[in-house]
């Protein structure tokens, strides 16, 4: 009996190891395939459910915020749109007051009561009223307030007796009126007119706001149940409210009148609605914009039901991919890895010609790609190194080139000018600098435009080139200035007076600019080098010079010149 005892106990003894051993030996057995299957259920089943419910309760709790943030940018779209509109209110009314003949009219018709002058204002302001469509009318009153005169459509008002309201202070501002027989309000538009810094009467604009309305009903979140009113204050009345329909809820109208706007208080939920207000420009009122709290939830259901189907769908392909892709991985890593080694020990035509599937096709066609770009990339460096050299270059001489004329700029014109100075104080010679100063050049400018002026002073820039040579230089020293730099080593030792009056005779020749035959002419000042000049006194003398022969001209008498 004991070795009966003693062989049971042994057996009992060895059963618990034979799981154990068994778990072990079957880990070792699996390949890669169940080891990834194994990894996808352990690390991406759990996390994955794990994720769902955090990301559930996440969504509940940033849904609000988010339409939150959502609403607050639309409500910024509105504000800045509807302010825009307001600005072009006002910009219309600028321009209708910058009329000089009318407020010169309106200032003799106030002083004489010549009719005259009273059909001369009526006849402006129409002009200005017709092409409108937007404007109701155009009225004037003078400094007292009292009316002058004043202009309307016929046809889009629905009362023609409207008085425009008095401008109490000498600055625009802008004023709701709500007519008595309908609901849509209409926007005067008030600013001061002013002559010669005195003030003379005011101008006032009567604007339809179907613009407004347009934006008002304008609302890029229908979706979710929103809209926008446009609350406008009515003096001493409160606040009336534009964009409500019949099919809106006007309970939640009452209850905004009972909410304070705060500013920068963010959205407020009134009547299961998320409304948000936002202050407008000159004190006109507020824009509201607001969605519906139940259409949130529903988009929030529809949210978490989406979110369950796509975790669900995610984990279902993620098992599947794991069983198709761990059977295709190895080779196709394997293979890389070893080219990748052969390319770090810089062996070249390093190729893998394996056709792969899927992103690992990509990756071999971008591996291929980089080992032919690194071959290229060594015969390429000294060309690469040349083009760069050559752009350098290129930079060089446009840093040191006028655009238009293609002359010697300023900066390149003084730097040569010293190095020249320099060169002829041990060398000696005469060193001789003229400077041009185009006459009639502005009112070519003025009356035909600057692409005329830049023709003019090409033409002008062309002939400054035909007359130096060697080593003479013209150069643009800015607007129609230009400067002659003559050496005595140059192509020639012409006189500096003979080339003055060449290029006057060169630059007075006519020339055609967009269409028109003009004249300029120049006014030539020339000066000697010194040798104690420095470049922009010696610069200074020869504007001086030019400067003396262009008063000289003016005062000359006119039958003289």
């Amino acid at each position: 009996m004991g070795h009966a005892e003693q062989g049971d106990d042994t057996g009992q003894r060895e059963r618990p190891a034979k799981p154990h051993a068994g778990v072990r030996r079957l880990w070792r057995s699996l390949g890669l395939r169940h080891r990834l299957l194994m990894a996808f259920l352990l690390v991406a089943l759990v996390p994955q459910g794990v994720l769902f419910l955090a990301q559930y309760h996440h969504t509940r709790v940033l849904t609000l915020s988010l339409a939150e943030a959502g609403l607050e940018r639309i409500a910024q779209v509105q504000q800045r749109r509807l302010n825009l509109e307001f600005r072009r209110m006002i910009d219309h009314l600028d321009l209708v007051a910058s009329r000089t003949q009318m407020r010169i009219s309106l200032e003799a018709y106030l002083r004489t009561g010549d009719p005259v002058h009273h059909r001369l204002i009526d006849r402006i302001l129409r002009d200005a009223l017709e092409p409108v469509e937007a404007l109701g009318g155009i009225w004037i009153r003078d400094g007292e307030g009292r009316s002058v005169t004043g202009v309307y459509h016929d046809g889009r008002l629905g009362e023609t007796g409207m008085r425009p309201p008095v401008l109490r202070q000498p600055e625009i501002s802008l004023e709701v009126h709500w007519p008595e027989n309908g609901d849509r309000p209409t926007l005067w538009v008030s600013g001061p007119l002013v002559l010669d810094d005195r003030h003379i009467g005011s101008l006032h604009l009567l604007v339809l706001m179907d613009d407004l309305l347009a934006v008002v009903e304008d609302f890029p979140y229908e979706d979710l149940g929103g809209k926008t009113l446009l609350l406008l204050r009515e003096g001493q009345q409160g606040l009336r409210i534009l964009g409500v329909d019949a099919g809106l809820d006007h309970g939640i109208c009452v209850a905004f009148g009972e909410v304070p706007f705060v500013p920068d208080a963010g959205p407020v939920r009134v009547c299961d609605h998320l409304l948000l207000a936002m202050p407008l420009d000159h004190g006109l009122g507020d824009v509201v914009v607001y969605v519906s709290l139940q259409v949130l939830k529903a988009a929030l259901r529809e949210q978490t039901q989406f979110l369950l189907v796509t975790v669900l769908f995610v984990l279902l392909l993620c098992l599947v991919m794991a069983l198709v892709l761990t059977r295709m991985i190895s080779r196709p890593v394997s293979l890389l890895t070893q080219a990748t080694r052969a390319l770090r020990r810089h062996q070249s035509d390093v190729f893998v010609k394996e056709p792969f599937w899927g992103e690992f096709t990509e990756l071999t066609r971008s591996f291929n790609q980089s080992a032919g770009i690194i071959t290229r990339r060594t015969r390429d460096l000294s060309r690469e190194v040349e083009a760069r050299r050559r752009s350098q270059q290129k930079l060089a001489d446009l840093a040191n080139t006028d655009a238009l004329t293609g002359l010697v700029n300023r900066r390149r014109f003084m730097e040569t000018l010293g190095q020249r100075m320099e060169k002829h104080r041990h060398d000696g010679g005469r060193l001789t600098l003229l400077y041009l100063d185009l006459d009639g050049f502005k009112p070519i400018n003025d009356r035909l435009g600057h692409e005329a002026g830049d023709i003019v002073l090409q033409v002008v820039a062309e002939r400054l080139r035909n007359l130096v040579r060697g080593d003479d230089i013209a150069a643009r020293l800015g607007g129609d200035e230009f400067a002659l730099l003559l050496s005595e080593n140059g192509g020639r030792n012409a006189d500096p007076g003979k080339l003055a009056l060449r290029a006057e005779e060169q630059i007075s020749l006519p020339i055609e600019a967009k269409g028109h035959m003009v004249n300029v002419g120049c006014s030539v000042g020339v000066a000697l080098f010194r040798h104690t000049d420095k470049p922009q006194d010696f610069l200074n003398r020869a504007d001086e010079a030019m400067y003396r022969i262009k008063q000289t001209r003016r005062e000359r008498p006119r039958d003289q010149r």
